[in-house]
């Protein structure tokens, strides 16, 4: 029978029994309690929730955690009024053995502290004295380390808090920007008020001095200024003030102490912020954020969404802890055996030895102090650890990288101090501080703001670790510079390519900016100069990413770094960018890849690729995904394939990029045409200029056509039209009145100032009219079109009589044989395969997905039977088309996007939301297994079996092709 609240606490209120007697006893009666279930008995290896967890111990022999739930806890018990914090170092040496659980817990019964564990983030200690276990609230949120340990995640909760210190600094940025502060100058003021809140708040400063100044100038605004100078002025040499001794911080912060004037209203919103808990800001949320407050050109994304810690992570542990880790776990286990001989040893000369004179530890202490040097020596090797990131931005991947050294250094030491304590060595002399530090970090950066407050970031979270693990910090000065950290461009030193310094591991997110919009972001001198100073090296129709990967490739292969990870869109495993990745392949191995995920850019979520790589050394490769809600930490999963090897695509398979473009399908696709220009108009105006008389008696039905992009096939028609004069002259062209009137009044001027000269002088006419293409179709009774960019890839029939616009790619047949086979899946597969994507929607071009697949020879009846299969398939779209979208208004019909949506769920949960859905699917699957048989093959097949089936029928026709002379047009 469970004991009450008050029983409990009476119990063990006055139990003084050693640890072991009391260990179990307490914890089922606190489970009891609580009304959590109790450790499994028994001692089989599978169980996870269990009395007495072995762990390997590097101070000889085996171990054992008192209490061990998997994913929740580790739990170490000591005799009431033990040490509580040399229970948590015990765990802290073996958490590994663990599994790394999320909280670490000691007691000794009268005190209970939960440590949290979450890897990447600040420690919290929740301490429960005994008489809390009266009060309902304080049980039910001791009951979350076993039901819900992730509610103890400190994250959480400063996410919050930092985003409300950084609505009140934007605040007085605004004040200053109004008030014509130079934005440098208002920069450092902010990042010296961010430091000085946050080191009196964690005691570097005596008496709250910059709180006390905001009081004071609460009542006199004028003062504020040269109070707070004096104070900046302080911190930056150190010295003697009325309030007491101010530490010598500098750092380069504070080596210009001047503050700007403010108004009342300034000063009472940095007292606001004074108010809020400076010592958990989160750094890694703070920097891009505070970045956005101080930087004009990013201040539209204060409220956008940062990158979560959880992402960083998926980067930062397998790139650099990950082998740092492997490191360590050999070096214990090389160790431990020769402890464990030591150990015996020792055992065996105290039992000989009658006398304590008689004891002499030398015999034995040789292979523990073998042992101490080695590990102290692994100490100093995770000092000297070097991480470039040359794309820092304000820090945020460096500073979790540092707080996953110092955590891993952290283990470290407390094996050397249970190495200390075996030599009967005084753990007070022998302390072992840390020796990680923020002097490790390097980084590039080219925004002088970002730079500035990356110093600030990186120092902010190392005192925070120190302080959170009870270190003491006596270095004078506090801060100091960081040289590491450059503010300069990390690709181009003036017509070269910048060199990069030496560092053993780079991580980092470098810029997004496609090819095509470099130009309009970099200039285009800058542009220009990038390419010509790469030329051979990086494919000029790159994107501005590929440059990173390239420059980390270049010094793995230079023998100055070990292994790199970066992040880039998703694009970069096609097209030009994919090149990149194969010059990486030449000199190393690409080891880890996210070929596809959700990421946060920006405030904007996109669709990228992480790719670590090395020079081979790495003998692993693995491919990772998620499952669930990619943008939700929470709702997500990690799923991990190991594989053989992994490609230039950051695929698997077969390797893709062998495919070639097959010379049967040439002249069949196209891009539509390219207006460049405001050519669109309403249909219904269009429509009214129709049979408007000229003097030429031209009908304006010549230049006046129907409209349609991607959004008119995803989505439903947008009933555009646009004036389209193809190729004619401007003298034929002025015949027709009124659309050339709408031409010269909306395209006109912007052509008048672009820089292509070919747009200048023929303003009148698209940019791209794609001749070829409406040569291609005029025999036609029909064409097929698809969304260049489509997540559920479909092709729609058209009429001849519509001018497809660029974000469509144009399929030049009319009859339902390639129709059909272009909606199977094969086909699908093999475009996603073969293509990129935009977010997350792959990407399909006339080149790289259409003229490289294979199309099946079937004979009459395999053919009769796609034809009725794409028939089919018609008649179940049009169907469903006039059914309307679930919960939205009856007139809101469906679209071709809404009933694919629909569609994709009833093939995940099996449940149909509309009836008519399972008759779509049928239609696929139909169509699927018609097309499949034409090529001779059953149907399902594995996705990488059908890859690689159809490569090889490309790579067979291609090879055909190849030895028959390519026939001659008739002159």
């Amino acid at each position: 029978m469970s004991l009450t609240p008050e029983e409990f606490v009476n119990r063990y209120s006055k139990s003084d029994v050693n640890e072991r007697g009391l260990a179990q006893s307490h914890f089922h009666d606190l489970c009891d309690l609580l009304g959590v279930p109790h450790p499994v008995a028994g001692d089989r290896p599978e169980q996870r929730y269990r009395f007495e967890q072995p762990v390997t111990k590097v101070t000889g022999g085996r171990g054992f955690a008192d209490v061990w739930f998997q994913g929740h806890f580790g739990w170490e018990y000591k005799g009431v009024g033990a040490d509580l914090g040399k229970a948590y170092q015990q765990l802290l040496a073996y958490r590994e053995d663990l599994g790394n659980p999320p909280l670490l817990i000691v007691s000794d019964t009268r005190t209970l502290q939960v440590h949290t564990n979450f890897t990447g983030t600040q420690k919290v200690i929740h301490t429960f004295a005994l008489t809390d276990m009266l009060v309902e609230r304080e049980r039910l949120r001791l009951r979350d380390a076993w039901l819900s340990p992730a509610v103890f995640n400190p994250t959480w909760k400063r996410d919050d808090a930092t985003k409300g210190v950084i609505n009140q600094l934007a605040q007085v940025a605004d004040a200053l920007k109004l008030r014509g502060e130079p934005a440098e100058q208002a920069a450092q003021f902010l990042v010296k008020v961010v430091f000085t809140l946050f080191a009196q708040s964690v005691n570097l400063l005596p008496r709250q001095p910059l709180s006390q100044i905001l009081e004071a100038a609460s009542e006199q605004p004028e003062d504020f200024q040269e109070l707070c100078t004096q104070l900046f002025a302080l911190m930056g040499t150190g010295g003697k003030s009325w309030l007491g001794r101010i530490p010598h911080i500098n750092g380069g912060v504070f080596s210009s102490p001047a503050a700007p004037a403010l108004g009342r209203a300034e000063v009472v919103q940095l007292q606001n912020a004074a108010t809020m808990d400076w010592a958990h800001l989160e750094p890694s949320i703070f920097g891009t954020l505070f970045e956005r407050v101080i930087d004009e050109s990013n201040r539209t994304q204060l409220g956008a969404h940062y990158t979560p810690l959880q992402d960083i992570l998926d980067v930062v542990l397998p790139l650099v802890i990950t082998p740092l880790r492997g490191e360590w776990e050999a070096l214990r286990s090389e160790l431990s055996p020769v402890i464990a001989e030591a150990q015996r040893l020792q055992a065996e000369e105290l039992a000989r030895s009658l006398f304590k004179a008689n004891y002499h530890p030398s015999q034995w202490s040789g292979g523990v102090e073998l042992a101490l040097g080695r590990i102290e020596a692994f100490q100093v090797r995770l000092s000297q650890v070097t991480v470039l990131d040359p794309a820092m931005g304000s820090g945020n991947f460096l500073f979790v990288t540092l707080r996953l050294l110092l955590d891993l250094e952290a283990e470290v030491r407390a094996t050397l101090r249970e190495l200390i304590v075996l030599l009967d060595k005084n753990p007070e002399v022998f302390k072992y501080p840390p020796l990680v530090g923020p002097g490790q970090m390097r980084g590039l950066e080219i925004n002088s703001s970002a730079h500035e407050i990356a110093s600030m970031v990186l120092w902010i979270g190392y005192l925070q670790w120190l302080t959170e693990h009870g270190e003491p910090f006596t270095r004078t000065p506090v801060l100091s510079a960081l040289p590491g950290l450059e503010n300069r461009d990390a690709v181009l030193d003036g017509d070269q390519p910048a060199e990069w310094p030496q560092a053993e591991f780079i991580i980092g997110n470098p810029p997004f900016v496609g090819n095509t919009r470099m130009r309009q972001v970099l200039g285009d001198e800058y542009a220009e100069t990038l390419r010509a100073a790469y030329a051979g090296r990086v494919p000029g129709f790159a994107d501005l990413v590929a440059y990173w990967f390239e420059k980390a490739r270049e010094q793995i292969a230079a023998g100055r770094t070990r292994r790199a990870g970066l992040i880039a869109t998703n694009s970069i495993r096609g097209g030009a960018n994919a090149q990149v990745l194969a010059r990486i392949l030449e000199t190393g191995s690409i080891f880890l890849a996210w070929p596809d995920r959700a990421w946060v850019q920006d405030g904007a979520a996109v669709r990228v690729s992480v790719v670590g790589f090395d020079d081979g050394t790495e003998q692993s490769r693995t491919l990772l995904r998620h499952q669930g809600d990619e943008t939700d930490v929470t709702k997500r999963v990690t799923l991990s394939e190991a594989v053989g090897v992994i490609h230039a695509d950051l695929t698997s398979g077969p390797d893709l990029r062998l495919a070639q473009r097959l010379r049967a399908n040439a002249g069949r696709s196209f891009e539509g045409v390219k207006p460049a220009g405001k050519f669109d108009l309403p249909g219904a105006q269009a429509r009214s200029w129709l049979d408007l008389p000229n003097p030429s008696r031209v009908s304006n039905r010549d230049v006046l056509k129907p409209y349609i992009g991607g959004d008119d096939i995803t989505d439903g028609s947008k009933d555009r039209w646009t004036v389209d004069f193809n190729q004619m002259p401007l003298s034929e062209a002025e015949q027709y009145r009124t659309p050339m009137k709408y031409v010269l009044e909306n395209v006109k001027s912007k052509r008048d100032t672009n820089r292509d000269q070919g747009k200048r002088e023929k303003w009148w006419l698209y940019d791209r009219a794609r001749p070829e293409m409406r040569a291609a179709v005029a025999p036609l009774s029909r064409f097929i079109a698809t969304p260049r960019h489509m997540k559920h890839r479909a092709f729609v029939w058209r009429e001849v009589d519509e001018i497809p616009g660029d974000a469509l790619t144009i399929i030049t047949a009319d009859d339902d044989l390639t129709f059909g086979i272009l909606n199977s899946a094969l086909h699908v597969i093999w475009a996603a395969a073969m293509g990129t994507s935009l977010e997350d929607r792959p990407h399909y071009t006339p080149t790289t997905t259409f003229e490289t697949f294979p199309f099946p020879t079937p004979t009459t009846p395999q053919q009769a039977a796609i034809e009725q299969a794409a028939r089919f398939l018609v008649t179940a779209r049009e169907y469903l088309h006039k059914e309307s979208t679930p919960g939205r208004a009856s007139s809101v019909k469906l679209s071709l996007t809404g009933m694919y949506n629909l569609l994709a769920e009833y093939r995940a949960s099996g449940k149909a939301a509309i009836g008519a859905i399972t008759t779509l699917g049928d239609a696929h699957n139909t169509l699927d297994a018609a097309v499949a048989a034409s090529y001779g093959w059953d149907w399902p097949l594995p996705e990488d079996e059908l890859l690689t089936r159809l490569l090889a029928l490309n790579l067979e026709r291609a090879a055909g092709e190849a030895a028959t002379p390519r026939e001659e047009p008739d002159q």
